[in-house]
């Protein structure tokens, strides 16, 4: 065979990876089969795997700051509750791998076989995210042996402390990814994640000047929390159509007092979590302006506090011209959209609309990067994690 035809045959033959994301919103574990031959990056199915009651509870309760962690019992009784969640989550997620498999088999890749996918990448779920601290680190738990062991697939993970190592925030790392699939030369581009936290990439037309990135705030995570606290008993943990913010006003002295916070004037390099934007958090604010709302107001002025400083962010960047695109979870939100648009002044679109699914979106950024790390590629941004240099981020873990 000539070395053309087989470059030719290379750039043909699929190129399979499995990304996995479960976001701090804790809704499920997203599962993309992505095909990465040739130039392209083609997501060629989906699967959303549903997580136990039980285990969501648990995670939300390991992802709390209880005002009880400084006694012993109860501290030991946190590493218990980690160990065994780290072990049931690892199981989780080599489930949302099989689950997989069992439903594709008849439907559109009857074709693909688990020996043909070349890795799994595993964000893992995040429990602490602590990057500012003397000695800064982060967590995400899902055994990552015990992925590879029951789907029988190489498996990589740990993704995040490598860039920690040399110095950079460890977050976000999917602007990497953004660059490498979604960046033009005929337009500026932001493309803005809705997750638990929001975060925004600034791909610039302009091929010469670099990528920046970083996490906004909140973007469900609050609005989740206060829906559940006053919802227990509700079918879904998040508000569904806004329906419970629709019903309230917004109280400008919260409003106020929230956009306070000095992680709104940070410069980037910039990341947040869970463990920061709290329930703890929120009842600080609350309790700090002395004065009652009704919990509908404090939910709709959640949701405006999570536009301006979305929009906020965008607005510093001090573009001449963009176009925003949105992904994850928060984009199905309607009148969070509609509100982020308010602010921001322009449009804001779908990814899909750029050929791009924002539901798999995140998935698809750990299927890329463990074929970074398969290939021995950087697979994060200086510029945007504040990293020293470019580093193959994750560990490998064979079956």
């Amino acid at each position: 065979m000539s070395k053309k035809d087989a470059k030719q045959q290379e750039q043909t033959t699929p190129h399979y990876y499995i990304g996995l994301m479960c976001g701090t919103s804790i809704d499920g574990v997203d599962v993309a089969l992505v095909d990465f031959s040739g130039d392209q990056c083609r997501l060629v199915a989906s699967y959303l795997h549903p997580i136990d009651n039980d285990i969501k509870a648990n995670l939300r309760s390991l992802c709390s700051l209880s005002s009880q962690e400084n006694h012993l019992q109860h501290f030991e009784h946190r590493i218990e509750l980690l160990g065994e969640l780290d072990q049931k989550m690892g199981a989780v997620f080599a489930d949302s791998v099989n689950c997989f498999f069992e439903q594709h088999q008849e439907s559109e890749v009857p074709s693909i076989q688990k020996d043909q996918i070349i890795a799994i990448g595993s964000h893992g779920q995040t429990i602490r995210h602590q990057p500012a601290l003397n000695s800064p680190f982060t967590i995400q738990i899902g055994d990552p042996n015990v992925i590879a062991y029951q789907t029988g697939i190489t498996t990589v993970s740990d993704f995040r402390r490598m860039d920690i190592a040399v110095g950079g925030q460890g977050a976000p790392l999917a602007p990497a990814f953004h660059n490498a699939v979604m960046r033009t030369q005929k337009e500026n581009r932001i493309i803005l994640n809705l997750g638990g936290i929001a975060n925004i990439s600034l791909l610039p037309k302009d091929l010469s000047k670099e990528v920046i990135g970083f996490d906004t705030g909140t973007a469900n995570t609050l609005l989740d929390v206060w829906f559940l606290h006053n919802h227990p008993e509700a079918d879904c943990d998040f508000d569904k159509d806004s329906q419970f913010a629709l019903q309230g006003k917004v109280q400008n002295s919260l409003l106020k007092q929230l956009l306070k916070d000095p992680y709104f004037e940070l410069p980037p390099p910039k990341s947040t979590g869970r463990e920061y934007f709290s329930i703890e958090w929120l009842w600080q604010q609350l309790n700090a302006t002395e004065e009652k709302y009704e919990p509908a107001d404090i939910q709709r002025t959640l949701l405006e506090f999570t536009a301006i400083t979305i929009s906020d962010s965008i607005q510093r960047l001090d573009l001449d011209g963009y176009k925003v695109f949105t992904c994850g979870g928060g984009t199905h939100n309607n009148f969070l959209i509609e509100r982020i648009q308010t602010h921001v002044g322009a449009p804001v679109l779908a990814t899909d609309s750029i050929g791009i699914s924002g539901d798999y979106l995140e998935a698809m950024t750990f299927a890329w990067l463990a074929r970074q790390r398969i290939m021995k590629q950087p697979g994060n941004l200086p510029s945007v994690t504040g990293a020293s240099e470019a580093k193959v981020l994750g560990a490998v873990y064979h079956p």
